[in-house]
């Protein structure tokens, strides 16, 4: 009791102090909730400028000028949102269809610029853009562009990155070593599709 009857002194004759901690702590503890809200709020604006344009997207029917208003409107509430990933994403895939290989390239070095902003939890997510420009490259015959990009580190999509080099290393008809990078990568791979795949590129290599 002496114990509390010393703090409860204490609190009395240092009570303007006490006020002014527990004002501080709240007013940080109520900043702190508010940016948390309005980043919440900005994230499901942009969500669902991005769901509206994706739900009315077509391939076949792109709409240049409806994707540049929903990019305009997304970068305003944030112009590192996920979401502008996504839609560089949709836009290079259009731009792959219509054989406009570099068009695509910007997108998708515009979409790794804004993830390299982004925390490890997004990584898949910059392994999907940089084996997708892997293949652009491979097709325009840019072996040693594709090969930089495969020299990142990849851990969710490995077994791509070893079927890439694998094809590049066939390209460059050295048939071993590709044999070798195909064989690495079916013994990573659990998808019996990719796997399918995998035991076909071996099944073509010809010296």
């Amino acid at each position: 009791m002496n114990f509390l009857n010393k703090i409860y002194a204490w609190i009395l004759k240092n009570y303007i102090k006490v006020i002014s901690f527990l004002l501080v702590i709240g007013l940080a503890y109520g900043t702190y909730l508010y940016f948390y809200f309005m980043a919440q709020k900005k994230d499901q604006e942009a969500g669902d400028l991005f769901l509206n344009f994706y739900n009315s997207y077509s391939a076949s029917n792109f709409n240049d000028q409806e994707y540049k208003i929903v990019f305009d409107e997304i970068s305003k509430i944030d112009d590192a949102s996920i979401y502008l990933v996504m839609l560089k994403s949709i836009y290079a895939t259009v731009s792959v269809e219509n054989n406009d290989l570099q068009k695509a390239l910007t997108e998708l070095s515009i979409a790794r610029e804004i993830l390299s902003s982004k925390g490890s939890e997004f990584d898949f997510l910059k392994e999907i853009i940089d084996l997708r420009m892997v293949n652009i490259f491979i097709d325009l015959e840019d072996l040693n562009r594709a090969n930089d990009i495969l020299k990142n580190a990849f851990t969710t999509y490995q077994t791509n990155k070893l079927i890439l080099r694998g094809d590049i290393l066939a390209i460059e008809k050295k048939f071993d070593e590709a044999k070798q990078k195909y064989i690495d990568a079916l013994e990573r791979s659990e998808n019996d599709t990719q796997k399918n795949l995998i035991n076909l590129k071996i099944s073509t290599l010809t010296d």
